[in-house]
């Protein structure tokens, strides 16, 4: 279901070959030789990086939408006997210290 689609940027347009060695150019004019290897090495690493972090977050995702949902619980019920045990602990130290 995957199809090759060109590379398209809505400022630049389709990439061919000859933009592509112009860039190239570019890059090994402003850093030089002895930079350009280290300097798509450490792109390669990031991207890398970007890619396993966004799979990794889907893949969250999905793990996510596929739970089971959360029953819903009646949190007035508990309240409600959360403070009756209180009042009975309270009068029960109150008839302990008497």
């Amino acid at each position: 279901m995957i199809t090759n689609t060109p590379i398209t940027l809505a400022f630049i347009g389709n990439f061919g070959g000859g933009e592509i060695i112009l860039i190239f150019l570019i890059v090994l004019l402003l850093f030089g030789a002895k930079k350009v290897p280290e300097l798509f090495r450490s792109l390669g690493k990031g991207v890398n990086e970007f890619r396993k972090a966004k799979n990794e977050w889907e893949q969250d995702i999905q793990d996510v939408m596929s739970q089971e949902p959360i029953e819903d619980h009646d949190f007035d019920q508990k309240a409600s006997s959360d403070k009756e045990t209180e009042k009975v602990n309270s009068e029960e130290e109150k008839q302990a210290t008497s």
